[in-house]
């Protein structure tokens, strides 16, 4: 095989190669928006300020843990660091009204200077210009059919920090103004010093 042969051979492997690349990480982009690698978490509420894993009792004699949220954005797939690294997700299905009376809910993050996609579904109505669903929630009871994903948009400006978040998942009863619980919330790397939630 002669040298000129070779070269068109490596070439258009090369060619292959790179056009694989483009293609499957535009796959995976598109693929990755929305379970983007979601951290799914249960929010209690009335519950406080959470400020470390802990147990709540249920009305029903049931518990349900929660916790502070830490994200370790090192600790994620190389698939998902190279081709998405700027999108971050949160998810829960279980929003559980553990007080001994109806409250309808609301939710906002704090601390936020950066796009949050929320993605609300559930058996009851949901304003999503307000963040706050439209029927009480009864005593004990589980929003049914319930999913919610937040998706954290981060600009390269936010990524180049240890830190890319640090803020709170915020439960309120929408009628009263009341805040039911808060979860602490942070992105970080590697870097970052340690905090008490468990990365994950």
């Amino acid at each position: 095989m002669t040298t000129k042969v070779k070269r068109i051979i490596y070439s258009a492997l090369g060619v292959l190669l790179l056009s694989g690349l483009i293609f499957g990480s535009s796959v995976y982009a598109k693929s990755t928006l929305n379970p983007t690698e979601l951290s799914h978490f249960f929010v209690p509420f009335p519950a406080g300020k959470v400020v470390r894993p802990m147990t709540v009792n249920k009305p029903d004699g049931g518990s349900i843990f929660v916790r502070p949220i830490t994200i370790n954005v090192d600790q994620r797939g190389i698939l998902k660091r190279i081709f998405n690294p700027a999108v971050e997700g949160l998810s829960t299905h279980w929003l559980d009204n553990i007080d001994s009376k109806p409250h309808r809910i609301g939710m906002k993050f704090t601390n936020v200077t950066f796009e949050v996609e929320w993605d609300v579904n559930a058996a009851i109505p949901w304003d999503d210009a307000k963040h706050e669903f439209e029927v009480a929630v009864g005593p004990g009871e589980r929003i049914r059919d319930l999913g919610v994903d937040w998706l954290f948009f981060f600009p390269p400006e936010v990524r180049a920090k240890d830190v890319w978040y640090d803020g709170s998942l915020v439960v309120y009863d929408a009628d009263t103004g009341e805040t039911l619980t808060t979860i602490p919330i942070k992105f970080q790397k590697s870097t970052a010093s340690t905090s008490s939630g468990r990365p994950k």
